[in-house]
């Protein structure tokens, strides 16, 4: 799963008044789908246009913001990106979503691109490994904008029964409810993988209110723990609706209750009335993947 947030470049994508805050833009999603709903991080905001949409002052021309990536191949010190763009020399970008050997090394890192054609671009890095292929993931325009809206945050201390550590996330068990983007900063000190935890502040991927999951800032090991902690939740918004603006057949349905967007579609063995189904636990089919699909969110203010 992987999904990056676009608002509208400035000054359509923010609407302010006294009382609340609307932001306008669009999802991209790449990756897996999960059947527990796609995470939306609202402190994640980038400005721009999506791959595949149109831009928004509607003069046909394609967005340059984000871009699907199927490949990572290194040598000497080049990373070699496979991936359909429109990026230029010196833009800078960040990655989401890989899940390769090699692919997972670069989420979340920001690199300056030193080459780009219509396929790919490169990029200089330290990282090694097998060149990873059919992986999925996004590559975004690094422009992050910070929501400018003061949330009422409040602290919930959290209690620690149960560690483990996979790469660079990290599942905790502990009652919460936490959202997606909220941050954690974890106290422990027992087991073989706590003690390495002290002190971190990190980002919150997705809950089920028993357990949680979080990005670490680099690979740990370890499978044990138990101690507190304490997690804030982003600013959230009091309405919100996405909608594909491809007519897709598919409808986007956001809780704000999980912080999570699900993918609806009617399936073939549902009945005339029944609701539609939420999309299984599997690769993104290829009619969101090339969806067009807007978002309005509203924060309050103050």
């Amino acid at each position: 799963m992987a999904n990056v947030l676009l608002v509208n470049p400035f000054p359509a994508g923010f609407d302010t008044t006294q009382t609340s805050l609307t932001v306008n833009g669009s999802i991209a999603l790449v990756g897996s789908a999960v059947a527990t709903g796609e995470p939306i991080n609202w402190n994640a905001l980038y400005e721009g246009v999506g791959y595949n949409e149109i831009n928004f002052r509607g003069n046909g021309v394609h967005g340059g913001s984000t871009a699907q990536t199927t490949g990572f191949a290194v040598s000497a010190g080049t990373a070699t990106v496979t991936a359909a763009n429109n990026f230029s020399v010196g833009d800078q970008v960040t990655f989401l979503g890989n899940t390769g050997t090699l692919s997972a090394l670069f989420n979340g890192q920001v690199y300056t691109i030193v080459t780009a054609s219509a396929t790919n671009f490169t990029i200089v890095t330290t990282n090694t490994g097998t060149t990873t292929t059919g992986d999925v993931g996004l590559a975004i325009k690094y422009r992050p904008q910070t929501l400018p809206v003061p949330g009422v945050n409040y602290a919930q201390a959290l209690t620690v029964t149960a560690l483990s550590a996979s790469s660079t996330t990290l599942t905790v068990t502990a009652a919460n409810n936490l959202l997606p983007g909220a941050y954690v900063t974890i106290s422990v000190a027992t087991g073989t993988l706590g003690p390495k935890l002290a002190g971190l502040q990190l980002p919150v991927i997705q809950s089920t209110g028993t357990a949680f999951t979080a990005t670490m800032p680099s690979a740990l090991t370890g499978t044990t723990g138990t101690g507190t902690g304490v997690g804030i939740n982003g600013v959230q918004p009091y309405s919100v609706k996405f909608w594909s603006a491809l007519n897709s057949g598919y409808e986007y349905q956001y809780s704000s209750t999980f912080g999570t967007l699900f993918v609806d579609a009617q399936t073939n063995a549902a009945a005339a009335g029944d609701p539609l189904a939420k999309l299984a636990a599997a690769a993104y089919p290829a009619g969101v993947l090339a969806d067009v699909i807007k978002f309005e969110a509203k924060f309050a203010r103050g």
